[in-house]
């Protein structure tokens, strides 16, 4: 990987980071002001409900302050002081908002408590509620910025960054080494792939969220749905990392891959449940044949890998409802398991290629963020290192099923 084009991820990459710490400085405050007044809101609508506001107060928490205010300003009732002694509010700011038409909020300090309070107002037929919770220090920590969240943003891409770096390296000294004109055009090519990958999701995410910056009024509705768009394209983003990073492992280092006997059946249940939830929303029926007794030689990281990958596919693609099957039976010293699920299948055409680096079956109205596109091509290269091989056919009437065997010793 050229010094250039390392340099255009690392531009991205900062942007990147400063667009989400600049988001985060932006609209943490006001998002968590609105939960504070959400609450008071609640709180007001209960107190409109009646005639009775002292009777009212003894369902409501004891720091919270009502007052009922006439439209000419005066104060007919307050939680904490004799209405009498207020004066009149119409210059609250609001107060004012409510006479404009509008609910009212705001934080200051009360001029006849003397402290720091957060205000909400709204108007009500023949008089305005207004409640109040007490600005203590709590409440100012509440909302200030999170912190640990813009950290965690900022060294989760310098870790991608590093990790670029690393794999950007490991691919410039193997070029180096290698003078056969074939082996580097596959490195031309896989880097020209992982470029194109990374792109994709990041210039994603820079765009939503330079749409969120751009347009300070866009309506929440619209800013949660593209701050979500841009969390799945991150997803995305890590999925990819972790799996160019193993596949590296794999054909690069073999020799640092431990084995060791595993219990098959473990371990994919370990992969079951990391997706537990996606199961369950999904309506997944499990069905796991795999024996307590059966074992093979391997290493646990790239089995685990296998299952992950196989479960992972039948979860974004085969479709909900579905029903997926782990089984397996011994052929010399070789065991062969089949997985299957009787999902969409795969048509004629893309099946022969499923196997490829970056290569993914088109799917018509996804709206979820796609995979890397290496799941496939780890999980054959994970059953090569184990001295097996694999096969993926489509089943009747409907469905995809992989063959593989995984050594015994």
């Amino acid at each position: 990987m050229n010094r250039r084009l390392w340099l255009w991820f690392a531009a991205v990459f900062a942007v990147f980071a400063a667009v989400m710490v600049a988001v985060e400085l932006g609209s943490e405050h006001n998002y968590k002001k609105a939960i504070l007044s959400s609450r008071l809101e609640s709180y007001a609508d209960i107190v409109a409900r009646t005639d009775d506001y002292a009777g009212t107060m003894k369902l409501l928490p004891e720091n919270i302050r009502v007052s009922v205010v006439r439209e000419d300003g005066f104060v007919i009732f307050d939680s904490f002081e004799p209405a009498a002694s207020m004066g009149n509010h119409l210059t609250r700011p609001e107060i004012a908002s409510c006479l404009e038409g509008r609910d009212g909020c705001c934080i200051r300090k009360s001029e006849t408590a003397g402290i720091s309070y957060i205000y909400f107002a709204r108007k009500y037929p023949g008089a305005i509620i207004r409640t109040a919770l007490p600005f203590e220090v709590s409440q100012k920590r509440f909302l200030h910025p999170d912190w640990m969240l813009i950290l965690m943003m900022v060294l989760l891409f310098v870790v991608t960054l590093v990790v670029i770096f690393l794999l950007s390296q490991r691919i410039e000294a193997q070029a180096d080494r290698e003078t056969d004109e074939r082996l580097q055009s596959q490195k031309r090519r896989m880097t020209s792939n992982i470029a194109h990958e990374i792109r994709t999701p990041v210039t994603s995410v820079r765009g939503y969220l330079e749409t969120i910056v751009d347009n300070p009024t866009m309506s929440s509705d619209k800013k949660e749905l593209f701050i979500e768009r841009a969390y799945l394209q991150t997803l995305r983003l890590s999925d990819l990392i972790r799996d160019i990073s193993l596949i590296t492992k794999i054909e690069e280092a073999p020799d640092l891959l431990q084995k060791e006997y595993l219990g098959v059946r473990r371990v994919y249940e370990e992969v079951l449940e990391e997706f537990s939830s996606q199961i369950r929303d999904n309506s997944i029926t499990v069905e796991n044949l795999v024996g307590e007794d059966v074992f093979v030689k391997g290493n646990q990281s790239l089995i685990y890998a296998l299952l992950r990958n196989l479960v992972e596919n039948s979860i974004r693609y085969a479709g909900e409802g579905i029903c997926i099957r782990l089984e397996c039976s011994k052929s010399g010293n070789m065991m062969e398991f089949v997985y299957s699920d009787n999902g969409k299948g795969v048509s004629a055409e893309h099946l022969s290629h499923i196997f490829e680096r970056f290569y993914r079956v088109p799917e018509e109205n996804s709206h979820r963020a796609e995979g890397s596109g290496l799941g496939l091509s780890i999980v054959r290269n994970a059953v090569v290192f184990h001295g097996g091989t694999i096969t993926a056919s489509n089943i009747q009437p409907h469905g995809l099923q992989f063959r593989f065997t995984l050594s015994e010793n």
